[in-house]
């Protein structure tokens, strides 16, 4: 039976889930191997229970998880090294702040682009949108991959400086840092109708899209890598990038996209969102394919009562439908009634993202 499995391992190209590389030791020997794989089978055949074996968090032990011990057996994480650990100070970065990227008009006077600006923003007739990135040493000028930092704020709130922290540590391991500016819409006029807060979440998911496009443009004079491109957002940018990962350049629900950048695309390469998921009843919007980007989905295990959406209800048929498509998921579960969780690359939830980026931007061939 355990060849048989194996045989299957090897045989299977279209299998996904969530990498836990922290609970590839089965055996808790101390190291991962094939006695892992020899441990987990055995617990698959005796229906035993074991966390550390339920690689992809779906609440069994099955053949997909067997998958995923093959795959961390196969391409293991480096330890240390560029991409994986510091390897620059933060005075040995530049960081240059506030490149505009897109204009838009504000007819009515109820949108802005930071929370820290609200109050002068809304007088304007048009709102400048912008950027900061964060690059490291680069002396031979290669094209580096970029992480993309995307802060939430219930679409009403927040701005790109409260995410500068997160920039810079992804740039003090290599990659280009980013974080990024998008309208936001008084909170008033969100609550006032649904028409409203559609409107509003469709012009933060176009900003996002054209702040993409426009750093794609830019990829000669800051040595982006346009096929390494990966965007990380919490609660309202945890949504707004988890739908640019599905339905990147795509028309948005009830309004035209505008497209800033003709020719250049907001596809990226990978997506991970904390606090937030597409809701079930949403999915049939969303017409997933294999050219989707991957996604990490970070998420309280049980309910999250910030988005009002549930593991089993919400998050497992989003992540069930990625997985349908022949594209790339993963899941961390987060305590119950969590809404977001660090994601640096120095915080608690780093051995899952920092392995998630590494496979997914393809690391182990730049």
């Amino acid at each position: 039976m355990i060849k048989y499995l194996l045989i299957i391992i090897l045989l299977t190209t279209n299998i996904y889930g969530q990498i836990n590389r922290t609970n590839g030791d089965i055996n808790d020997d101390g190291e991962i191997n094939v006695a892992d794989i020899v441990t987990l089978v055995s617990y698959i055949l005796d229906d035993t229970v074991n966390d550390n074996g339920d690689l992809n968090q779906d609440g069994f032990l099955d053949i997909l998880d067997v998958v995923l011990l093959v795959d961390i057996i196969l391409n293991p994480i480096p330890d240390s090294g560029l991409f994986i650990t510091q390897q620059y100070q933060e005075n040995e970065l530049t960081t240059i702040y506030d490149i505009e990227y897109s204009q838009r008009p504000n007819p009515y006077g109820v949108q802005y682009s930071s929370s820290r600006t609200q109050q002068e923003e809304m007088l304007q007739d048009t709102i400048f949108l912008h950027l900061d990135l964060v690059l490291p040493p680069n002396p031979e000028n290669k094209l580096l991959p970029m992480v993309m930092m995307i802060h939430g704020g219930g679409f009403h709130g927040g701005n790109k400086e409260g995410r500068l922290q997160y920039a810079q540590d992804y740039a003090s391991l290599g990659y280009i840092g980013c974080t990024i500016n998008y309208r936001l819409t008084r909170q008033d006029i969100i609550q006032e109708s649904e028409e409203y807060l559609i409107a509003a979440v469709n012009d933060a998911i176009e900003d996002a899209m054209n702040a993409i496009r426009y750093l794609k443009t830019q990829s000669s004079i800051y040595n982006i890598d346009n096929d390494r491109i990966l965007t990380i957002g919490n609660s309202a940018g945890g949504f707004i990038s988890l739908h640019n990962a599905i339905n990147n350049d795509e028309s948005l629900p009830d309004q035209e996209s505008i497209n800033d950048y003709p020719g250049f695309l907001s596809s990226v390469s990978a997506s991970v969102s904390t606090g937030a998921v597409i809701p079930n009843e949403g999915l049939i919007n969303y017409g997933f394919d294999e050219d989707d980007a991957s996604c990490l989905i970070m998420h309280a295990e049980d309910f999250d009562p910030v988005t009002d959406t549930y593991w089993e209800d919400d998050v497992i048929p989003f992540y069930e439908a990625i997985i349908n498509s022949g594209n790339y998921a993963a899941l961390v579960a987060l305590p119950s009634g969590a809404h977001g969780a660090g994601v640096g690359p120095f915080e608690e939830y780093s051995e899952d993202i920092i392995p998630f980026i590494w496979n997914q931007l393809n690391l182990s061939e730049w």
